[in-house]
């Protein structure tokens, strides 16, 4: 028996084989832990690997998904985020009786140890404990090597209305182990105008390619501020693409 991130109990016959994925970023961790043929449904943000959205059943997107085509797949396993998915959705999906393993990632910490949790959970313990490993390994090196980046960063996440990543996201706490000072205080993903990101005394705004697509032509919105455009999936997927953001790091910032 395991248990979820919301403390619920998830008591499986055995390693499930009918998975569907609500985490686009778990869906291309599942992948990484070699149980690609045990995915049968993902969402349409599910966009790693590429191939995976034509070859399986889309369930709708993170929020709103389709209830009624995932209890068609007959899934024995659902995952899923606190964050991401509705609550509505999976307590819908457990009353039809649907095994729903949900997570809560905020921190780089409870990241690391999710790719052992979901290794477990899906049978591939072993791999899932030689990715955490990893994970802790290059990011722990990576930060003794990187460049010095103690500035104060304000990152965006949508725009009309702008919202920003609050202090318990996950993103601020990859800001943090990176060595960025991030902006604001406030908790979850606080609505402020440019106006109050310049009064900060924020020294970057970070406009990431998602959720947001920020484009290059939205920098000139933040007039009197100095704006970078950043990988979205590098600063706010967690599981395998962790594996990647080391060598993003360093390249990007190397030469600043």
């Amino acid at each position: 028996m395991t248990v979820d991130d919301r403390g619920f109990p998830l008591d499986l016959a055995g390693p499930p084989q009918r998975i569907i994925s609500l985490v686009p970023s778990l869906t291309e961790t599942l992948v990484d832990l070699g149980v690609e043929d045990r995915i049968v449904g993902l969402t349409k943000f599910c966009i790693h690997p590429d191939h995976l959205r034509r070859e399986r059943t889309r369930v709708g997107g993170t929020k709103g998904v389709r209830v009624d085509v995932i209890l068609d797949l007959q899934p024995d396993l659902v995952i899923a985020n606190i964050e991401e998915n509705d609550a509505q959705d999976i307590m819908a999906l457990e009353i039809a009786g649907v095994p729903c393993w949900v997570c809560n990632v905020r921190t780089v910490e409870r990241a690391f140890r999710l790719l052992a949790d979901l290794g477990e959970l899906v049978g591939a313990a072993e791999r899932g404990r030689e990715m955490e490993a990893e994970a802790r390994r290059i990011w722990e090196s990576g930060r003794e090597t990187a460049p010095s980046l103690d500035l104060r960063i304000a990152y965006a996440v949508w725009r009309n209305p702008w919202m920003w990543a609050g202090s318990d996201a996950y993103i601020q706490s990859v800001l943090r182990w990176w060595g960025w000072s991030p902006w604001p205080e406030d908790t979850r993903y606080p609505e402020l105008d440019l106006d109050a990101v310049r009064q900060a005394g924020v020294d970057e705004v970070f406009l990431p390619s998602e959720p947001f697509p920020f484009k290059a032509a939205h920098k000139a919105e933040c007039e009197g501020l100095d704006a970078r455009l950043v990988d979205g999936e590098m600063f706010s997927w967690y599981g395998s693409r962790m594996l990647h953001v080391p060598r993003y790091i360093a390249s990007e910032w190397s030469a600043d």
